[in-house]
């Protein structure tokens, strides 16, 4: 019988997102005879209670600034104490200390790159600093989706053999969660013949809120019996006061809802009719492939990975990001066609079941796990 593995998950966030979601999903599905994973969170927080519900091992190591080297002192010394085999790190601060421990060590370290090289606010020359360290320290680097690849090898120079694509993997619509549909429909005043569109995503600059309620109050024009459902963390409230701003201004405030942020996502993606996302810039998101999963035609721009999962007039419409217009002319189409978000929705399941499921991306990541614990 083969020696169980001890996997480290490191993550330096502690809210929900799409970086939580993947590393939540491979420490609850990786095979249990092969490998015995935990996480360290750089802070406690939502992420930390969530992997405790599921019986996921989680310890908190402080990191509150940046280079901060103390913090792979005493990451070296749990990876010692737990007799960590191999290192999977995810986002800018877990790859860096995550890489300079697995050095140290002398252990295998798997780094997963979320999004693009420079995201909007970001300072490259730090980025490029912080690259060159993993480049050189890590054993393999992770993009998410094809779009990353370029700009990795080019201004990342990361060496093409170290680079391996996954994607990820979205589990089958969660029946762990119920939803009170009473509760739900009263929550956002729903009434028979309502379309309900829903963007999930953080209130966070680069998901474009302002650009989508722009489209918004176009679409509520000609599609009165539509609903806009923000389902998201709400931050430090800057994002949220501009959307407020923005419905009072459009009068549409009593059909634009915003419901925070939610743990019952995929049962509330069960009532919805559409799905769109604004974002200005993405890696590859795991709630448009969420909504797919559940058959919605989704509506998105054509930044990051999005082309990569969205088919154009297939499963859906890519559209310029920062053009409510054009978004709002799509989203329209699909409130007026029953027939046609009926058929790309279909579509777009299919799709996202035989490219984006979740045992693929865990078969793919154990595989990477193995070439380097021969």
């Amino acid at each position: 019988m083969p020696e169980t593995r001890n996997i480290l998950l490191l993550n330096e966030t502690s809210g929900p997102g799409g970086a939580e979601t993947v590393l939540f999903n491979i420490a609850q599905n990786l095979d249990r005879s092969r490998y015995s994973p935990r996480v360290v969170l750089f802070r406690p927080g939502w992420f930390q209670g969530f992997l405790e519900e599921h019986g996921i091992p989680v310890d908190i190591i402080p990191s509150r600034k940046s280079w901060d080297m103390s913090f792979v002192k005493r990451l070296c010394a749990y990876c010692k104490e737990h007799k960590i085999d191999l290192i999977h790190a995810h986002l800018p601060g877990g790859n860096l200390y995550g890489s300079i421990a697995g050095k140290i060590l002398h252990i295998p370290v798997i780094c997963t790159l979320h999004n693009e090289f420079i995201m909007p606010g970001s300072i490259e020359r730090f980025n490029s600093i912080k690259m060159f360290i993993v480049r050189n320290l890590a054993s393999r680097l992770v993009i998410v989706a094809e779009f990353m690849r370029n700009d990795y090898l080019t201004r990342g120079r990361i060496p093409s053999r170290k680079m391996v694509l996954i994607y990820n993997g979205v589990r089958p619509v969660d029946s762990e969660v119920s939803l009170d549909l009473a509760d739900f429909r009263n929550a956002v005043s729903y009434r028979d013949g309502d379309i309900l569109i829903a963007h999930i995503a953080n209130l966070r600059t680069p998901k474009g809120h302002s650009i989508l309620i722009e489209a918004a109050a176009k679409v509520l024009r000609e599609a009165p019996n539509a609903k806009f459902l923000l389902i998201g963390e709400e931050g430090d409230g800057r994002i949220k006061s501009d959307i407020l701003a923005r419905m009072k201004a459009h009068d549409i405030a009593d059909r634009v809802i915003l419901l925070g942020f939610r743990r019952d996502v995929s049962q509330i993606l069960k009532q919805v009719d559409i799905f769109v996302l604004s974002s200005i810039s993405e890696g590859l998101p795991v709630s448009v492939v969420e909504g797919m999963r559940s058959s919605l035609p989704v509506v998105a721009t054509t930044v990051g990975g999005l082309p990569e999962v969205v088919k154009d007039g297939v499963s859906g419409y890519l559209v310029k990001p920062g053009d409510p217009d054009a978004l709002a002319e799509k989203l329209i189409m699909l409130c007026k066609s029953p027939e046609l978000r009926s058929r790309m929705g279909q579509k777009g399941c299919e799709i996202a079941s035989a490219i984006f499921s979740l045992d693929t991306m865990i078969n793919k990541y154990q595989s990477l796990y193995e070439e380097f614990m021969k």
